[in-house]
């Protein structure tokens, strides 16, 4: 008896649908590239659909989001953080009162950094619904910290940083707020604030005992140092500028939790260093970013001592060259991530020491350096499969045969920066050739001796594109779409040769293109937006 048409569509969906439990389901979900592939899932069943609105933890609202606002709302129950896109233009007050009339149980993150005002009824409801918040970030907008205190005791985590006004006629009651208001502050940034005093900051580390990690400027050694003794706590401290002493070396080193310290501007000497070195802090992450005063002899004597150090920040270091690059990377044999930019001295003999010494390095930033002046034997080279990330942008000698030495040597690249590399044209397409797993490249002011940009074989894997004022054809703009047919994100910004015919291409052929920038594109009639937006549903951002 031939099974009913009921019975077989049944079958169907169990076969598109296994019968696992949601929790699984949901697993899966949240292991997808891209989170607005959840969209195409809702489509399959309510269950789905159900499952997919679990998903979602984040919202950036953007003014013209508005209209949709309550519906994405009730949609979107699990959300954890929101965050307001730059310079708002709606009103923030009415804005956090409407998101306050939603039952968001899980809501815990709010973002409303680089604001002109500082919305103070908004946030007093928004506490009546949200009393729990844990993280505020109101970074370059006026200073509020006697109604945050008031109205979110239980911060966890705050920035502040560079308010926009540095006149603060209540500077008793703001230091007050911050120092005895939130004791639970786990996390504070007040780079830039300038209304901290030494007294303020030392009753912040005394009465905030869970206090974790300190970002603070403008702040003298002695007083920091008296501070952090309150807060022995302490796993990250970054300071920007002053003087490091002897005495702030001396406190730091009784921190057997700290394993991130970034010195930012400061000025420190060998012998600091070295003491820092003696004392065997267990650091992980170490930054001295445009940091002076030291040399190769304190830096060398603190990673001999930092065994386990996983990042290592030198930007604008005097000193580096090549054959000090070459030594320290002997020492750092689980080093992740490096960041030697703006070393004018630093070559291609740098980059691959790090290359072939830190065999655990996954990404490495070398801006604005010698990279591409000396040229290497490959029999010299060692390949590298954990590499991922490399950011090269500004390299002036950098060139073609470079470029395609490094895609030859880092084949499991997923993301290259050759930004304003002047003389890279051709070798950007070899690292699309040879890296097989690419999923980004930006390469923005590229090669000023391009002649053509043409990708004939196939790039699955890339998904993001900068090509701002590229000398590209409509004929090599289609020629892309079709090789590179996963693209979601492409920009275009000032390629004044392209026209509507070869937009056209992109957006029948790039089925999953969520975001497309076309600014500055004169030949590109604003009659086309119509078309794209019906065309191509998947299109979420156009510019």
């Amino acid at each position: 008896m031939p099974p009913s048409s009921s019975s077989s569509s049944s079958s169907n969906c169990c076969f598109l649908q296994p019968q696992l439990p949601d929790e699984c389901w949901e697993s899966i979900f949240k292991h997808l590239s891209d989170p607005h592939d959840h969209e195409s899932l809702s489509l399959v069943s309510r269950r789905f659909l159900s499952l997919s609105n679990r998903i979602p933890t984040h919202l950036t609202i953007s003014y013209h989001l508005l209209p949709l606002l309550p519906a994405l709302l009730r949609r979107f129950t699990n959300l954890t953080s929101i965050r307001l896109t730059r310079y708002f233009t709606g009103d923030i007050n009415a804005l956090l009162s409407q998101i306050a009339s939603f039952d968001l149980p899980s809501l815990h993150s709010l973002d409303i950094s680089h604001q002109y005002t500082f919305p103070s009824h908004g946030l007093r409801q928004f506490s009546l619904k949200f009393p729990t918040l844990k993280s505020l970030n109101c970074s370059h907008t006026k200073l509020g910290l006697v109604l945050i205190a008031e109205c979110f005791p239980n911060l966890e985590e705050i920035n502040v940083t560079y308010p926009i006004t540095r006149v603060f006629p209540d500077r008793d009651l703001h230091e007050k707020a911050l120092a005895s208001g939130l004791k639970k502050l786990r996390k504070v940034d007040l780079s830039g604030t300038y209304i901290l005093q030494d007294s303020s900051l030392f009753t912040l580390c005394q009465n905030c005992v869970s206090l974790e990690a300190l970002l603070i400027s403008d702040i003298g050694a002695s007083a920091i140092a008296n501070a952090i003794r309150q807060g022995p706590q302490l796993r990250s401290l970054a300071v920007r500028g002053g003087i490091v002493t002897l005495e702030l070396i001396d406190t730091l080193v009784t921190l057997k939790c700290l394993t991130c310290l970034d010195l930012c501007y400061a000025r420190i000497s060998d012998e600091t260093l070295c003491v820092l070195a003696d004392r065997g802090l267990p650091l992980r992450e170490l930054s001295l970013r445009y940091c002076s005063g030291y040399q190769f002899s304190g830096i060398s004597c603190l990673l001999r001592n930092c065994n386990n150090l996983q990042y290592l920040g030198l930007e604008r270091t005097r000193f580096l060259n090549d054959q000090r690059v070459i030594e320290l990377s002997l020492l750092l044999g689980n080093l992740n991530a490096v960041n030697l930019s703006e070393n004018a001295k630093l070559t291609d003999l740098s980059l691959f020491a790090i290359m072939r010494n830190c065999p655990l390095i996954t990404k490495i930033r070398m801006e604005n350096t010698g990279v591409g002046k000396q040229k290497l034997e490959h029999d010299c080279l060692v390949l590298n499969s954990h590499l991922k990330f490399l950011y090269l942008a500004r390299n002036k000698r950098l060139d073609d045969g470079s470029v395609t030495t490094l895609a030859s040597f880092c084949p499991n690249l997923e993301m290259m920066d050759l930004s304003d590399c002047g003389r890279v044209s051709k070798g950007a397409i070899e690292v699309l050739r040879r890296c097989c797993k690419i999923q980004c490249m930006d390469l923005a002011r590229l090669g000023y001796e391009l002649d053509q940009f043409r990708v004939n074989f196939e790039v699955p894997t890339l998904f993001v594109l900068n090509l701002p004022m590229l000398s590209i054809s409509d004929e090599e703009l289609s020629l892309i779409s079709k090789s590179c047919y996963n693209l979601k994100e492409l920009k275009l910004n000032y390629c004044d040769k392209i026209t509507a015919s070869g937009v056209k291409q992109v957006v029948k052929n790039c089925k999953q293109l969520r975001m497309i920038s076309l600014l500055g594109c004169e030949n590109v009639s604003s009659d086309i937006v119509t078309w794209m937006v019906f065309a191509r549903p998947s299109l979420r951002m156009l510019s």
